[in-house]
């Protein structure tokens, strides 16, 4: 059992309306502090410890259940307004007999949906029905993962346990009604399979707040103000003149912000359409630009390559054409002797049937063809011409 023996938020005092009560199967009792979802919430107008929220909380050892836990303190959770503390997986102890401050700084996640993630905004997209949501608060993937695991429980074991929130309609288990609730249970939390399960339905929250504690303590109080702050509490806690507590049994915490702004982490997309574009385009001009020169010498390559090539082509059918040419004939070729026998004009060789009959004559040789007897083909003096003309026309 904690009681909370005084509370300041800033210089202003803090009652009870301030605080939701929760029990926890755990740890018994828990106080919400400005949770925000019944009561107003109330603003940190500055940083620092005088604007934070000081508390001293009587642990009262003498009620703890010795085989429940074995540790004296008390647990801590920093936590989002309207959202679920889940005290034993995210909080941290504070020491009995000693003053623990923690300086508190946010940071705030903003996660990209589809298509870049899996991440969700309000729960509404995921296959699991959220039984916090009974207690008007967000959706968290610890939520979802709980919530998850008490529809596997109910499916296999036909009961609900009493560390989750219970379905409508359905039956914490007990051993009157299910006796073997606890064999199944146990054969559940060491299934595998049933915790990827819960991991893949489950998503991240795309909005999420997280608060980064520096934390230190020193002994409270001290050996020369222990006397009259004891009987101060004692006065508060039991109406009584007579010390009734001890340095073992109280806390004082002191929970503030050390500035007042935050910092957020937005996830941005690597690369979009405009990005791509550009990219592209950049990396299309740095190549293609210094590529021009190359393309106009490789498209010359390629006509010289096709030119050379006709060519050989031409070329090539040319020699065939002359080495059928030459295959028509038998022999060889005819001579240039051959050739001029073969144009002889026959009418002007000698006579060799009557051979003496020119016995005083010398042999001419024998002539050719002779050349046509054209006067055209004289050349004479153009005044000689004229005076041949005139004596013609006497």
């Amino acid at each position: 059992m904690v009681l909370i023996l005084a509370c300041l938020f800033g210089a202003e005092p803090c009652s009870y309306r301030n605080f939701t009560a929760l029990f926890h199967p755990d740890y018994g009792n828990c106080y919400i502090f400005n949770w925000g979802t019944a009561e107003r919430a109330l603003p940190s107008s500055n940083p620092g410890v005088e604007f934070g929220l000081k508390l001293i909380l009587d642990l009262g050892q003498e009620d703890y259940v010795p085989f429940l836990t074995s540790t004296a303190g008390a647990r801590l959770l920093l936590h989002e307004q309207r959202s679920y503390p889940f005290v034993k997986e995210e909080g941290i102890y504070a020491m009995s007999g000693t003053e623990t401050s923690i300086g508190v700084l946010v940071d705030k996640l903003e996660r990209k949906g589809k298509p870049y993630s899996q991440c969700t905004v309000n729960g509404s997209d995921v296959p699991i029905h959220n039984l916090y949501s009974d207690y008007n608060t967000t959706y968290s993937i610890q939520a979802c993962i709980r919530s998850c695991f008490q529809d596997h429980m109910i499916q296999n074991c036909s009961c609900g346990h009493y560390l989750y929130p219970l379905p409508r309609g359905q039956k914490y288990c007990n051993n009157q009604e299910f006796p073997d609730w606890v064999y199944c249970y146990s054969q559940l939390r060491q299934s595998l399979g049933q915790r990827e399960a819960c991991i893949r339905m489950c998503k991240e929250s795309c909005n999420d707040t997280q608060y980064k504690m520096t934390i230190s303590m020193a002994d409270w109080p001290s050996e020369a103000s222990e006397d009259w702050i004891f009987h101060v509490l004692s006065q508060e806690r039991d109406q009584s003149t007579n010390i009734t507590l001890s340095r073992k049994g109280i806390v004082k915490l002191n929970i503030y912000f050390q500035e007042f702004n935050y910092r957020t982490i937005e996830e941005s997309a690597a690369n979009n359409i405009v990005w791509l574009l550009s990219n592209l385009g950049g990396q299309f001009g740095f190549w293609m630009g210094g590529s021009v020169l190359c393309l106009i010498e490789f498209a010359e390559i390629v006509i010289d390559f096709l030119w050379i090539t006709v060519i050989r082509l031409v070329a090539f059918s040319k020699s065939l054409r002359q080495r059928r040419a030459q295959a028509r004939y038998a022999g060889p070729p005819p001579t240039v002797a051959e050739l001029v026998e073969a144009h002889t004009n026959f009418a002007f060789q000698p006579d060799t049937a009557n051979p003496g009959a020119y016995p005083d004559e010398q042999t001419l040789p024998i002539p050719g063809t002779p050349p046509p007897n054209y006067d055209s083909l004289r050349l004479q003096p153009l005044d000689v011409i004229e005076s041949d003309s005139e004596g013609d026309a006497i």
